[in-house]
């Protein structure tokens, strides 16, 4: 009988050879192997033979023979209570994948996820002509929407995106990023005391909280995604309405997360040839 547990890979698979055209071509054995290995998730990401065989809900020994061969090609690893956990060739396969995308295609669903998750907006921008253009925006259910959009472009300024820019460069690199016209000067001596008290906390944690100045009553954090050199090459950030997303939500929850996607897209760029 089948486990209610069956991952739908499985269930899929199941499904393929009880039809009732078998496929001459389909290999079982490799399709078992890769039905252990998507057993494993976030929400498991160790498991015994036992706890294998019960999701499939296939033998046993034929479980242990699949993942000791898994472990020989070093698919699985195993701890020393027998526990089995994917191991690094899983890790080389999943970044093959990802160095296909853009890093905006790549961000998009941790970007979208946030955005619904906390009822706000979230994109990923560039530096250009002395301003950040979003390259990417998504939007939750915010009933405060900025008139911003893919393509939009925001001031260094006074943005969050712009922040994140600005964070990592010295006074004097600051001060070529901005120009030296007369806007981009008063915006700066406006918007500079509240961005250097940002930087505080954006030295902290690794993320920076633009908390009103942008646009009143809208708060944001942004983080800066590096290229090999160590460069901002992209900024990625947050935000929405203050009475949803307070200082202790983008501390404790927006900022963090945007910093673990932040690496994670610093990752897959240094794999890609």
């Amino acid at each position: 009988m089948r486990s209610p547990d069956l991952p739908k890979q499985a269930r899929r698979t199941k499904s393929a050879q009880h039809g009732a055209v078998p496929d001459r071509q389909f290999v079982a054995a490799l399709a078992r192997g890769l039905e252990i290995l998507g057993c494993f998730s976030e929400a498991r990401p160790s498991l015994t033979v036992t706890e294998i065989a019960h999701l499939l809900g296939i033998p046993q020994p034929s479980v242990w023979r699949l993942c000791h061969t898994l472990i020989k090609l070093g698919y699985l690893t195993a701890d020393a209570g027998d526990r089995l956990r994917p191991a690094l060739a899983v890790l080389r396969l999943g970044y093959m994948v990802l160095s296909d995308l853009t890093t905006a295609e790549l961000a998009k669903p941790y970007l979208q996820d946030l955005a619904d998750r906390y009822f706000a907006a979230s994109g990923i921008a560039v530096c250009e002509d002395r301003g950040m253009r979003l390259l990417m925006r998504c939007e939750g259910g915010s009933e405060l929407v900025l008139n911003l959009q893919t393509g939009s472009r925001v001031s260094l300024a006074t943005s969050s995106l712009g922040w994140g820019y600005l964070a990592d460069l010295s006074p004097e690199e600051r001060e070529a990023a901005l120009g030296d016209s007369d806007v981009a000067r008063r915006s700066w001596k406006a918007a500079e005391p509240a961005f250097l008290e940002a930087c505080e906390g954006y030295r902290q944690h690794g993320f920076i909280i633009n908390a009103g100045v942008f646009h009143p009553g809208y708060n944001t954090a942004a983080v800066p995604v590096r290229d090999g050199d160590g460069r901002t090459a992209f900024v990625i950030n947050c935000g929405g309405e203050a009475s949803l997303l307070p200082m202790s939500v983008l501390e404790g929850e927006v900022g963090p997360r945007l910093k673990d996607l932040a690496r994670m897209l610093e990752g897959v760029a240094e794999r890609k040839p």
